[in-house]
């Protein structure tokens, strides 16, 4: 019998139908979620860091966004992002992934709508959008439609490939097997999922092979559990490689899936139980098989939701114990995320002014140190202030390759100017740094031989470096607050420096004229020199708050 079997399925049609199936499915899904992302666009930034302060909030947030880009790792990706960025607190993402496992259940939902026989009309429609309507939102909303269609066009592909191999003694016998070995049923949820990297895919297969009646629900809830373990490896690999606060994020997912994933398995008959009554009360199961399996992804994430919510503190934690926090002085590995380069340009950009910020500070903590050297003789600060340099360096380095990586992207007029002006100012930053270097370097060389600085230049400098500490302070919380008014204050601030700049030097001059006792003629105009140029740079970062051209750097960009 079973020679008879193997011999009627054209098995080159079955595998092909089937890897071809889920090709077209996940790419489908792929498309589509890209597509809900770019109509969303900058307001999803907006969205999530206004509604996300109580861990409550946080869920209905996770749910709405999953539901809107059908993609949990998508908005595991976003909240890792604003983490990193410092716009999201743990707690608060916490509350987004819990919500992020429910909302990823509508793509089930979907799946389980027998719509697939209107799925070419679908895939026209939105070719139609695509390359005949030239407004942008319409042809992402084309888009949208065309992945709609190739995901349910590769679902019923791929479905009539599954149908004839449950005929087969062999594949039907394993099937049935995974009732009454669960423990297997979740091995092959979790790896299934883990190697397509689609948890809405393992779903999709699982829902064709269940509606043929071939396999228990038992077996079929197995491998569900099993899928929203093995989704959490991708949030594991994306966060490898990123800042502490990807990794801290990407375990919070993984404690959730898990600790769900234990609880309903140990649980398992019982919850079977709870479903097909479900089931025989709405008569799903006759309608439509496929929704049952959508039922159990649904109550598993809602009922994991409902347990864990009442342990958020409990789960940061364990998260702030497992990955401790690091007392790196700044790391660009802490405060740049490029999982946001694939989101969403805007959060990309918050994530570039953080690190931006981050560098004000570095910058500003450096003209302490070189006050501090230069008029109190304080060595440690002669050592904090070239390592200050040295970060500063690193910092120009890592900023504006992100930057760039930013603006290479389909980016619109305001942001791509954004990108301009950021790249200007860790320009101005950056060089602020190299004059504070050439300013210690002056006094250090001033008193390796012993030069004493007149009483009357003493005062004048630290006067300028006085209004230069106002400069930069002024200048970059406008830059970081687009506040016009302060940014004014800075040219009136640029327009004094420059008066007492021209002023101590005459009086330098004087000096020298009248008693011949100032020594390091040369060191006083260099470091005066290089003070007025501190003061230029915080000029430039200022004139970019009131600026609304673009730079030349723009260009180099592009």
């Amino acid at each position: 019998m079973v020679p008879i079997i193997l011999a009627s399925i054209d098995w080159k049609s079955t595998i092909f139908a089937v890897v071809g199936g889920i090709g077209i499915f996940l790419f489908g899904i792929n498309v589509m979620s890209d597509s809900l992302k770019k109509i969303a666009g900058s307001k999803l930034k907006l969205f999530v860091e206004k509604t996300t302060n109580t861990p409550f909030k946080g869920i209905l947030v996770g749910i709405l966004l999953t539901a809107l880009i059908q993609s949990s790792a998508a908005t595991s990706a976003l909240v890792v992002g604003l983490v990193s960025a410092g716009l999201m607190t743990l707690p608060q993402a916490v509350g987004v992934i819990f919500g992020a496992n429910i909302g990823t259940t509508t793509s089930s939902i979907l799946i389980s709508l027998n719509i697939g026989n209107y799925s070419l009309p679908i895939i026209f429609v939105g070719a139609i959008l695509i390359f005949f309507v030239k407004r942008k939102k319409v042809q992402y909303f084309g888009r949208v439609l065309l992945g709609f269609g190739m995901l349910f066009f590769g679902l019923n592909l791929m479905g009539g490939a599954l149908e004839e191999l449950s005929t087969l003694p062999q594949f039907l016998n394993f099937l049935q097997s995974l009732g009454d070995k669960p423990l297997l049923g979740l091995l092959v949820g979790v790896l299934t999922t883990a190697v397509i990297q689609s948890s809405s895919a393992t779903i999709g297969i699982l829902q064709q092979i269940y509606s043929t009646g071939t396999m228990s629900l038992i077996g079929a809830t197995s491998i569900v559990l099993g899928d929203n373990i093995g989704t959490t490896v991708t949030s594991v690999m994306a966060a490898s490689g990123g800042s502490l606060s990807a990794k801290k994020t990407a375990l919070v997912h993984v404690l959730f899936n898990t600790i769900g994933a234990i609880l309903f398995f140990i649980f398992i008959k019982p919850y079977t139980n709870f479903i097909i009554w479900i089931s025989t009360l709405l008569r799903i199961d006759y309608l439509n098989s496929k929704f049952t399996i959508s039922l159990v992804h649904v109550f598993f994430n809602i009922g994991t939701v409902l347990i864990l919510f009442w342990f958020v503190k409990q789960i940061v934690w364990l998260v702030n114990k497992i990955i401790p926090a690091k007392d790196d002085i700044i790391s660009d590995d802490v405060i740049l995320d490029k999982l946001l380069l694939k989101s969403a340009p805007d959060l990309a950009l918050e994530n570039a002014k953080k690190a931006i910020v981050d560098m004000g500070n570095v910058t500003k903590g450096m003209l302490e140190y070189a006050y501090r050297f230069s008029f109190e003789n304080n060595e440690k600060a002669y050592k904090l202030a070239f390592q200050s340099e040295e970060i500063l360096n690193s910092l120009d380095v890592k900023i504006h390759n992100y930057l760039v990586e930013i603006g290479s992207k389909d980016l619109n007029k305001r942001q791509m100017l954004r990108v301009a002006k950021d790249i200007d100012t860790i320009t101005d930053l950056e060089r602020i740094g190299d004059h504070l270097e050439n300013i210690i370097e002056f006094f250090e060389e001033r008193k390796t031989q012993k030069l004493e600085l007149n009483q009357d230049a003493e005062q004048e400098f630290k006067h300028l470096f006085e209004i230069v500490r106002a400069q930069l302070e002024n200048s970059l919380e406008s830059y970081f607050t687009n506040n016009q008014q302060l940014a004014k204050a800075v040219e009136e601030q640029e327009f004094e420096l420059n008066k007492l700049v021209k002023k101590y030097r005459n009086n330098h001059i004087m000096r020298i004229r009248d008693n011949n006792k100032e020594n390091g003629t040369s060191y006083y105009v260099d470091i005066l020199s290089n003070l007025e140029r501190i003061g230029d740079h915080t000029h430039n970062i200022a004139e970019n708050v009131l600026s609304e051209k673009f730079s030349h750097r723009v260009k180099a960009i592009k």
